[in-house]
């Protein structure tokens, strides 16, 4: 693997060159608008991740009226950027909404070696960017103007270690992840870190690189070292086929993945049955906030919503708070709005900040069966 410097050099080649035609001012939002940019891979089906959450939020606000913030009333304007699942695009979307576009906030990207750069480029051009679903410590890190919806990479990490340790009472853990990814790394690492720090031990710790296909050599390696238990925080379409051979050589008792296992498509697989993995958002922990929001959302799409979607809401209810209660939309404002934020009550549950861009939350574990995630524990934040 090279050094992380060289990995992110075209990073941060492609952020200067941006920087460079960032324009001032391009002219001004209108005043009764409250515009918030959304990027995401839209039209990518691998990585989907659409504006349907974020639309609901804001018809709902603008259907009752617009968002009152300091005696007057404002109509939110969301503005959607496909990335394609792109770094490039993604880096080109940000530079348009903020220079041409005039937001002063922007919902994503959603995937962690999007949203890293994404929030440079943010931070620099004075922008506020919330991310719903990016996990990696450093989206945030340094950055005041820079928020996350969701938990970072050490929460679910370390969580996911205290429930293979205590609960499955697994001694020995396995790892296949993806090396050239910040998300699958990351939570690789914390995995294993905590792991052995709870006294078990990671005989098999396998990187692969973006791109491979067959898996079956390294988890035939995985199989004879003998372990319990078998983390897979990866991402689709790879991330189904090692579900699938993991399943069908018996390499595990147990499979376990992080929040990117969310998915329709990975729920159905037989191999993923009675597998665990960790998330934000349960539909079956029933709360006032979740039954209105899977109603509304039911009623606006005729589909239930996932992760990313619920966590996409909350993204949106939580910058409207901050709106009000910061009294504007400039992005200083809503950053001082968001930091203060303490127990808001989401649809994914009880979000607090404290001075940072990341909440404080709890880890869901959920359970695989009949093809549906099933709420099994949560786990709090400092347990």
């Amino acid at each position: 693997m090279k050094p992380r410097f060289f990995r992110a050099l075209p990073t941060l080649l492609s952020l200067l060159l941006l920087g460079l035609t960032l324009s001032c001012s391009e002219g001004e939002a209108p005043k009764d608008e409250f515009r918030i940019g959304f990027v995401a891979a839209i039209s990518e089906t691998a990585v989907r991740h659409n504006p349907d959450a974020a639309r609901l939020a804001m018809e709902q606000v603008d259907n009752a009226g617009g968002l009152k913030v300091a005696g007057r009333r404002l109509f939110v304007r969301l503005l959607p950027r496909d990335n394609q699942d792109r770094l490039e695009d993604t880096l080109v979307a940000v530079r348009e909404l903020i220079s041409r576009d005039r937001v002063t906030a922007i919902v994503g990207p959603y995937v962690s070696r999007q949203a890293i750069p994404a929030a440079v480029l943010a931070q620099n051009a004075g922008v506020l960017l919330i991310s719903p679903t990016s996990t990696d410590p450093e989206t945030t890190r340094g950055k005041s103007l820079i928020f996350r919806a969701c938990f970072v990479d050490t929460a679910q990490g370390r969580a996911l270690a205290r429930f293979a340790r205590n609960d499955l009472g697994a001694s020995r853990a396995a790892v296949l992840y993806d090396a050239a990814d910040d998300y699958c790394r990351g939570v690789a690492e914390y995995f294993r870190d905590a792991f052995v720090g709870l006294g078990g031990q990671v005989p098999a710790f396998e990187p692969y690189l973006t791109g491979e296909k067959n898996f079956r050599e390294r988890l035939a390696r995985i199989k004879a070292a003998g372990c319990q238990v078998l983390l897979l925080p990866n991402f689709q379409p790879t991330l189904r086929e090692q579900i699938r051979l993991a399943g069908e050589m018996g390499v595990a008792r147990t499979l376990l993945g992080s929040d990117s296992w969310h998915q329709p498509d990975v729920l159905a697989l037989a191999e993923a049955q009675d597998a665990y993995f960790c998330t934000g958002f349960a539909p079956d922990r029933s709360t006032p906030e979740t039954r209105e929001f899977l109603r509304a959302y039911r009623e606006r799409y005729g589909k239930d919503p996932i992760l990313s979607d619920a966590m996409t809401y909350d993204s949106m209810q939580l910058l409207f708070q901050a709106a009000r209660n910061a009294g504007g939309t400039q992005p200083q404002m809503l950053a001082a709005g968001l930091a203060a934020i303490e127990d808001h009550q989401g649809v994914t549950g009880t979000i607090r900040f404290h001075g940072s861009g990341d909440p404080e939350r709890s880890v869901l574990i959920m359970r695989v069966q009949g093809k549906q995630a099933v709420f099994h524990k949560e786990i709090p934040p400092h347990e």
